[in-house]
């Protein structure tokens, strides 16, 4: 497990602890405080309404039934935890047993004399001279505090079977106590570090799959992907990973076309290298060809000394650098001056060029890499043409888009459709389209010259034979 893991883990649980500490702490709080706030927790809510009726519950049991019936009757709604109704003698003795203390009991009799509150203290009187005061000490009567409980003991009368009630002592009237907050707490603990555990992982996993990879792939193992390990995923970390892929595949396939052009290359210089050795050996066999034989050698020379500078402006051209800056020039006269050119060549290769081209038009871009890109796809397409046939350049400009199409068709050979986009990669040759005087780089570095530009080039069949070259490029002023 790395670093992030752990980082991962204590963040969430640490969060999940404190949170629940606290909601813990308060509602042990809260427990001890309701406990604390007396000898007992507080009972049953009460308002005057409720305690009326109480009162006539009272007066009714101790009409019909006397003493008994209503000591029954108030025990029953003290061990129910009900609101405390009670009967005082004249005595100031409580039918139950229950110590009141003097200022209750003087502050009830003083709110029966004023008549204040007839709803919550009554006093009933029986045939034998016997009275009681009943009442409900409420706290907007002017009573305060929690009445005491029932001694042990206590006396209270039948139950409702008939048979004398179990003693109300202190431990039989208390409600239990709160239990303690430790197993809650211990709870919540290993909850939290169960879920914030799971949370890390489902985070860190894909991280280090990612880490993994990177290694793998640092390794010199290109073909690593992890996007199988995260197709479940639907979040950045999976997007991340689709991204990895992506650069995987793009640096396996700019590899692998490196080693290509490099054995290209190496191809390239060896043949007339080859030739070069045969031409010497010749020269030494047999002195009367020396001219012969310097000219071969002079020929492949040259052939290496084109190779090595079309590479060097591809290196350049890949890498982002060009010789020339963007400047303002005259497009038009710069592709009649490319066709003027190609017309001594094609005169050689018996072929006629058919030119619609157009006026003077100023853009802003970089002239010299243009006109290499123009003039190797025209000389491509003549080196191609079937002998007496006809290449055409098209040229048109959009004034609005302020972007240049110009169009090159020839009537050779065509190419194999599997091969259309093949044909701007470096040495690529195709079928009857191979020429031995070529280099085989001319539309590679007009590809990447026109892409260079912001612009596109593409390759299609013509339906009556031949190859159509298309280029656009975007011109910014």
């Amino acid at each position: 497990m790395g670093r992030l893991f752990w980082k991962f883990f204590l963040t969430f649980w640490l969060a999940l602890l404190v949170a629940g500490i606290g909601v813990g702490t308060a509602v042990w709080l809260r427990h001890n405080t309701w406990q604390n706030s007396g000898d007992e927790l507080p009972r049953a809510a009460i308002d005057v309404r409720h305690a009326s009726s109480l009162l006539e519950v009272a007066v009714s049991a101790y009409r019909y039934g006397g003493d008994a019936e209503l000591r029954q009757f108030l025990g029953k709604l003290h061990a129910a935890h009900l609101p405390p109704v009670y009967a005082v003698d004249d005595q100031d003795r409580d039918i139950l047993q229950r110590n009141l203390a003097p200022e209750i009991l003087q502050q009830a009799r003083a709110l029966f004399l004023q008549a204040a509150y007839p709803e919550a203290i009554r006093l009933v009187s029986s045939g034998k001279g016997q009275n009681y005061l009943l009442f409900v000490p409420l706290p907007e009567h002017g009573f305060s505090g929690h009445p005491p409980l029932m001694p042990p003991n206590a006396n209270t009368g039948a139950d409702f079977a008939g048979h004398p009630p179990a003693p109300l002592d202190d431990h039989s009237s208390r409600p239990p106590r709160p239990p303690s907050p430790l197993l809650p707490i211990l709870a919540g603990t290993f909850a939290s570090l169960l879920f914030s555990a799971a949370l890390a992982w489902y985070f860190a996993k894909p991280i280090r799959s990612l880490r993994n990879a990177f290694a793998a792939v640092a390794k010199g193992n290109l073909d690593t992907r992890v996007g199988a390990l995260m197709s479940n995923r639907r979040d950045e970390l999976s997007d991340l990973g689709q991204d990895f892929d992506h650069m995987a595949g793009q640096i396996y396939s700019l590899v692998h076309a490196q080693q290509r052009l490099l054995h290209d290359v190496s191809h390239e210089l060896r043949s007339p290298l080859a030739r070069i050795q045969a031409a010497i050996g010749l020269a030494q066999q047999q002195p009367n060809k020396h001219p012969a034989m310097l000219e071969r050698i002079e020929h492949e020379s040259q052939r290496m000394s084109d190779l090595v500078g079309e590479l060097l402006v591809l290196a350049r051209l890949e890498a982002g650098v060009s010789d020339s800056a963007s400047h303002e020039f005259d497009i038009g006269d710069l592709l009649d001056g490319i066709v003027e050119d190609a017309r001594f060549e094609a005169a050689q290769h018996e072929v006629v060029i058919r030119y619609e081209g157009i006026e003077e038009t100023l853009v802003k871009g970089r002239g010299e890499l243009l006109h290499r890109a123009f003039e190797n796809v025209l000389r491509n397409a003549l080196q191609h043409c079937q002998k007496y046939g006809e290449v055409t350049v098209i040229v048109s400009f959009d004034i609005f888009k302020r972007r240049l199409k110009v169009t090159i068709d020839d009537q050779g050979p065509g190419v194999a459709e599997s091969d259309l986009s093949a044909i701007f990669e470096p040495f690529f040759r195709s079928g009857d389209r191979s020429k031995a005087d070529s280099i085989g780089l001319g539309l590679a570095i007009a590809y990447r010259s026109i892409t260079a530009h912001g612009g596109l080039i593409q390759a299609e069949n013509r339906p009556q034979g031949g190859l159509r070259m298309e280029i656009e490029i975007p011109f910014v002023e």
